[in-house]
């Protein structure tokens, strides 16, 4: 059962020697974060931006639960991929496109309800809204 609102989040971030940094959150699992190689850091940490799109999925899938819940709409499969541009323009450095791929397989009977729910997520999906640029979603809908 969702909590009243307003809800807060703690995050702490522990900056270590070799450039990258602890975060933590309370009982969850730490991670180890840190600038992409494209900025001097290394491909084995996770990077602002890996997380921010990483957020978008998770968010994204969250908010597709909730608006499946009440019409009892299944998948058998569930995946996304994010992919995303980052430019350097006349405004500096910013993401110039977001693309959030679903992949969602439904019984044949559920096909469209899925399609209109992938659409309704995207709307509706917290970190989506935050974001400057506009992701854009492709629905891979299939029946199984």
């Amino acid at each position: 059962m969702p909590h009243p609102f307003p809800h807060r989040y703690t995050c702490e971030l522990e900056v270590r020697d070799d450039a990258s940094s602890t975060l933590k959150a309370g009982p969850r699992p730490p991670l180890l974060g840190g600038n992409p190689p494209e900025f001097d850091g290394s491909d084995t940490w996770w990077s602002p931006e890996h997380l921010l799109l990483s957020s978008l999925q998770i968010c994204f899938r969250g908010t597709w639960n909730a608006l499946t819940a009440r019409p009892g709409i299944k998948a058998s499969k569930f995946a996304t991929r994010a992919e995303a541009v980052l430019e350097k323009g006349p405004a500096g450095i910013t993401f110039t496109s977001i693309t959030l791929t679903a992949f969602v397989t439904v019984p044949a009977a559920h096909v469209d309800a899925a399609r209109d729910l992938l659409a309704k997520a995207k709307k509706f999906c917290i970190i989506s809204n935050q974001l400057k640029t506009e992701p854009t979603l492709v629905a891979e809908v299939s029946a199984g």
